[in-house]
């Protein structure tokens, strides 16, 4: 897989721009260990055994629903200050790593509490999401500081890619410690809290060159005298007209489809579980599949994006995930939920992608923090309101797929909002000053 030399130069040399370009694009491989865990091996140790006797008084899927919920709502409430705080002191690499660094003490955690601590588990659940979401957020702001351009969408499509192989590598190992359970004498329990250690590992191994390369300048940015107050004025200058009023209704447009997306993931498993009585193994075997389908389908969509038009594969991927979430609804076999799997990874990657590198192409120099903070607290605001519907829905009328009304009327007022904006915003390949 080829990198594109970083055009955001900073005197350093073409041979540390690439590997800075390959330690960024390991942030991706590194990451995925934990959410493809985390929508396989996490919700069935949730569903099947933590919660499996209703212990809360709730079905086992209400409370992952919830558990997820949550999670996205604290996110949401820590993103802003930490991005801004980022742009302010020019950390955007060692907030990095200290998310990287939280994300998997959480997830030790998970592996190291018993599973009747029910309350302990969804708590390490919630810490180690919240690392992920933040590393996310400093992934995506160190985007422009290595590309730029076309190449920022062949970049950002690398990452995802190398994101769905990572994941995929990481789950099958993972699945091959719970499967040889019995040999290492562990119980079914034993061997998903051991897999929980595995992901953990392979997060921060992968991480590590990140924190051997230089990818962020350090270059502060101060506009006000505390984080509170640069993050509220930038806020308040995308209400404006203007570039920066494109970039605000841009950013709309993607948190209502982007909170759409995750929630859709995260469901998308228990969904298999509840309905279809999917054990762990066939689970990871679905997810597996979404991976691989998902690879070539981020780089197809990055490559296209370059040649043909970003904003026509905004819609393109848009029209894929309303199809997967309507087709949602009438799924009834196994098989027809592989179909549905298999056009779900076609548009997955895609959709992220092209969102990122749309956003950092027109994030104002100096503020990416704040910028993929702000994207990140409302996708999560957005997620955190789908999954808690998505989950009363479920509770009120006992089918899992009720929520699925939702998750589709958010998709469209996304869609309906990117599209005014994109006539201003796609074609743009220069930063906003």
């Amino acid at each position: 897989m080829a990198f594109p030399a970083c055009n955001y130069t900073r005197g350093m040399s073409d041979r540390k721009n690439r590997r800075a370009a390959i330690a960024w694009v390991l942030l991706d491989w590194a990451a995925s260990g934990f959410s493809t865990a985390v929508i396989t091996l996490v919700v069935a140790y949730v569903e099947r055994i933590v919660f499996a006797d209703r212990a809360w008084g709730l079905p086992g899927g209400v409370i992952w629903a919830w558990i997820t919920a949550t999670a996205m709502l604290a996110s949401a409430l820590i993103a802003p200050w930490l991005s801004a705080l980022a742009d302010r002191t020019g950390s955007h690499q060692r907030l990095l790593l200290a998310s990287v660094a939280a994300g998997s003490c959480g997830c030790l955690a998970l592996a190291a509490v018993p599973p009747g601590w029910r309350l302990a588990v969804a708590t390490a659940i919630i810490v180690a999401t919240i690392g992920f979401d933040m590393a996310q957020i400093f992934t995506g702001s160190l985007l422009p500081r290595l590309a730029q351009g076309g190449s920022a969408d062949r970049l950002s499509a690398a990452g995802f890619a190398a994101g769905y192989l990572g994941g995929a590598i990481a789950l099958i190992l993972a699945t091959s410690v719970v499967g040889g359970r019995d040999t290492l004498g562990l119980s079914p329990s034993g061997g998903l809290r051991l897999s929980f250690a595995l992901i953990a590992g392979w997060w921060i191994l992968f991480s590590l060159p990140a924190a051997w390369t230089r990818i962020d300048d350090g270059q502060a940015v101060r506009h006000a005298g505390n984080s509170a107050g640069e993050l509220l004025g930038y806020a308040r200058s995308l209400a404006t007209g203007g570039d920066r009023g494109t970039l605000g209704r841009v950013l709309l447009g993607a948190v209502i489809v982007l909170g759409v997306v995750q929630t859709a993931i995260s469901q998308f498993s228990s969904l298999a579980i509840e309905q279809f009585h999917l054990d762990a193994a066939a689970l990871v075997r679905l997810v597996l599949l979404v991976q691989f389908v998902a690879l070539p389908g981020a780089l197809l969509v990055g490559w296209l994006s370059t040649r043909w038009s970003r904003a026509g594969m905004l819609a393109i991927c848009l029209a894929g995930w309303l199809a997967v979430l309507t087709l949602g609804w009438f799924v009834q076999t196994p098989a027809q939920l592989t179909a549905l799997a298999v056009l779900l990874a076609l548009v997955l990657g895609g959709i992220q992608s092209v969102i990122r590198a749309t956003v950092a192409m027109l994030s104002p120099r100096g503020h990416d923090g704040a910028t993929f903070g702000l994207m990140q607290v409302g996708t999560k605001l957005a997620g955190f309101a789908a999954s808690l519907v998505f989950g009363g829905m479920y509770a009120a009328s006992g089918h899992p797929r009720s929520g699925l009304l939702t998750l589709i009327a958010q998709l469209l007022v996304g869609w309906w909002i990117l599209a005014t904006a994109q006539h201003q915003a796609m074609p743009s390949t220069s930063r906003i000053e």
